[in-house]
């Protein structure tokens, strides 16, 4: 599993194929349409540049489920490997109610450390809307998980936002809120603004600054390359 995803990485990374919305959230994709992300965040931790790198698949099966794949990994201090395997379906709760989706997604899949791997659960609830400014349209959207990573004893907590322009300028703001909590351990968050500009192919191009504290403070840069189908 492990050698799998490595060469998956690899291949996504190569490939740079990274639409709107950013990870659908509250959407849907359309029946017969594919939508693929990857990227890259630069974190200087320990005087040292390290690397996480991430790849996201979403396949519209029909107009009430989407199924989707979530990989991740990245380098901690000395050398330590970490990064998660997760297989999602994503299901309508409400949709379209008032301009609001609402959608529930439920993944399962693996987790490892320092190359050992073990089962991971996540369990998503999310509420998009689309909304229209001088500026262009754009989709704000928030996600709530309970996620649970053997072999830890305790679930982590995530709440999620992001908000953005979806067309409008060449050059489109971003916003992400990232946060996670578990019991008996300080709260990590993430905040990360991003600008995105449309390419050929139905590519769009992601480049962000990102603040995050997990212990002690650091700074990343992210690349990123999302395309539809």
């Amino acid at each position: 599993m492990r050698v799998g995803l490595r060469a998956l990485l690899c291949w996504a990374l190569l490939c740079w194929p990274m639409a709107w919305p950013a990870f659908a959230g509250a959407w849907l994709r359309d029946t017969g349409t594919k939508f693929f992300s990857n990227g890259v965040t630069l974190r200087k931790s320990g005087g040292f540049l390290r690397p996480e790198y991430s790849f996201y698949g979403e396949f519209g099966i029909s107009p009430y489920l989407t199924l989707g794949l979530d990989f991740n990994e990245s380098q901690g201090p000395l050398g330590r490997q970490s990064g998660h395997a997760l297989m999602f379906a994503r299901f309508p709760i409400a949709h379209s109610w008032q301009n609001t989706n609402v959608v529930i997604e439920l993944g399962l899949g693996g987790n490892h450390y320092q190359g050992k791997w073990d089962a991971m659960v996540k369990s998503t609830l999310s509420v998009g809307r689309g909304f229209s400014s001088r500026w262009g349209n754009g989709w704000i959207n928030v996600d709530t998980s309970l996620e649970m990573r053997r072999p830890a004893s305790k679930p982590a907590f995530k709440l999620d936002a992001t908000i953005g322009l979806s067309e409008g300028m060449r050059f489109r703001p971003m916003l992400q809120i990232e946060t996670t909590y578990i019991a008996g351990k300080p709260l990590i968050w993430s905040v990360i603004p991003s600008v995105m500009v449309d390419g050929l192919n139905n590519q769009t191009w992601v480049v962000g600054i990102e603040r995050k504290t997990s212990g002690q403070s650091t700074l990343g840069i992210r690349f990123g390359l999302w395309r539809k189908f």
